[in-house]
């Protein structure tokens, strides 16, 4: 099986997952901080903690985009 053809709709973290999972982060992320302004107990500390995830995840694609690459050139250097 080559690994570079897994269709993109069966492959765990696609471009279009990650996208939809950081914007509903940073949503929630920013809809905790609003909380925080009208009273809501620790929003800001929540705030912080999804947008941490946020920034957890962005490390997680870049180790895929950064594995595909190095997939793509040992399949290109195998040719």
């Amino acid at each position: 099986m080559n690994l570079l053809e897994i269709p993109t709709e069966q492959f765990p973290l696609n471009h279009a997952r990650y996208n939809h999972i950081m914007d509903e982060l940073h949503l929630a992320a920013r809809g905790f901080e609003q909380l925080q302004q009208q009273g809501w107990p620790n929003g800001k500390e929540l705030d912080s903690k999804l947008m941490q995830i946020r920034a957890d995840l962005q490390s997680v694609w870049e180790l895929v985009q950064e594995t595909e690459r190095q997939l793509a050139t040992s399949v290109a250097s195998k040719r």
